[in-house]
């Protein structure tokens, strides 16, 4: 096989040209998304692992899709990446080790994603941003995908910091019960193994993470009419207290 051109130049030209023909725009964290029931590429595409996810509706389909960069502005020549091992290798240290990748809600998606890298270029992605749905009905529970996705990470990831969105509610009146919780609060109701806490002894089990960046996303809600929803009011509230410093100490975290 002839010898690309790119490798008779210098490494230090070749990074130059890189860095023109993967231009993300300024944007320094990537958004990886499902591609959706109806948005899979129309040839087949060998370097992108499809999956099966349920529709976040009520009807709950089945379909197949795979991840997508969702980020606008970016310009990534990823063709070039299959060159040769060497024009790979450089590029996925610009391209990986240069970014932070944000799956949102998708969570679905980290697995594939990570999957169809190499181990090195897995490796090289340190930083990433998940989103945690609330554990009770009218939000939509994503335990069985959490629970994948941290046991993924626990054998295959490197990563070291998380930025972590916790969905919440805020109910629009007051309610009789706890209105926020402590740390020691929460240890004892995840002592207990309320089924509200479930998802934090699955990501315990990822070792290695330093840095843990914790974010309330709350909306409002109707008053609490049950124990679970007074539990997940209360808890709420304690995102960006209680639930914060309660992570920490799981996950072993200054």
């Amino acid at each position: 096989m002839e010898a690309s051109p790119l490798m008779n130049i210098p490494a230090e030209v070749r990074m130059i040209i890189y860095e023109y023909l993967f231009d993300d725009g300024g944007n320094k964290q990537l958004q990886i998304r499902n591609a959706g029931a109806s948005k899979l590429p129309k040839t087949e595409d060998r370097c992108r692992t499809r999956y099966y996810m349920l529709e976040r509706t009520f009807h709950r389909r089945c379909y197949e899709t795979t991840y997508r960069l969702e980020t606008e502005g970016v310009s990534f020549c990823a063709s070039l990446m299959r060159v040769n091992k060497t024009i790979y290798e450089e590029t996925s240290y610009l391209l990986y080790g240069g970014h932070t990748f944000d799956f949102g809600s998708h969570i679905e998606a980290v697995e594939p994603f990570l999957s169809d890298l190499t181990a090195p270029s897995r490796q090289l992605i340190r930083e990433i941003s998940l989103y945690k749905r609330g554990p009770v009905p009218p939000y939509d529970n994503d335990r069985g995908e959490w629970r994948n996705v941290c046991r993924f990470l626990e054998s295959n990831g490197s990563i070291k910091k998380l930025r972590l969105v916790v969905q919440g509610g805020k109910p629009n009146t007051t309610w009789d019960g706890p209105k926020e919780f402590t740390a020691t609060d929460l240890k004892l109701l995840y002592d207990i193994k309320h089924e509200s806490l479930d998802w934090v002894g699955e990501l315990a089990r990822v070792k290695g993470i330093e840095e843990l960046e914790i974010l309330p996303d709350v909306h409002y809600c109707p008053p609490p009419s049950s124990t679970n929803m007074i539990i997940f009011a209360a808890l709420s509230a304690s995102i960006e207290r209680g639930l914060a410093e309660f992570l920490r100490i799981q996950l072993r975290v200054p």
